[in-house]
């Protein structure tokens, strides 16, 4: 394999960051105004899409509603058999 020349790659290199440069990331109508009045339309939170605080949202309701039932087979002594007989109970 031939090395490449200094001179060469120095220019090809140039080339790439000068089409770049040129190129831009030009968009239709891009205007100050539509801008500066939600910089980041796709964020609800600081750091979450809708879909994210979505879905943490109905992670929190079914695990609250869970421990909730928990708390209440707990406190309505419905969460294990009875320890208080002589008999042997599996659990």
């Amino acid at each position: 394999m031939k090395k490449i020349n200094k001179a060469a790659f120095i220019t090809l290199a140039l080339a790439l960051v000068g089409g770049v440069g040129l190129g831009g990331c030009a968009t239709e109508n891009a205007r100050h105004s539509a801008v500066v009045g939600d910089l980041t339309p796709e964020l609800l939170t600081v750091n979450r899409r809708p879909v994210d605080a979505q879905n943490m949202t109905s992670l929190s309701w079914n695990t609250d509603n869970r421990l909730l039932w928990d708390d209440f087979s707990r406190g309505a002594l419905t969460d294990r058999p009875s320890r208080l007989s002589k008999y042997p109970v599996p659990h």
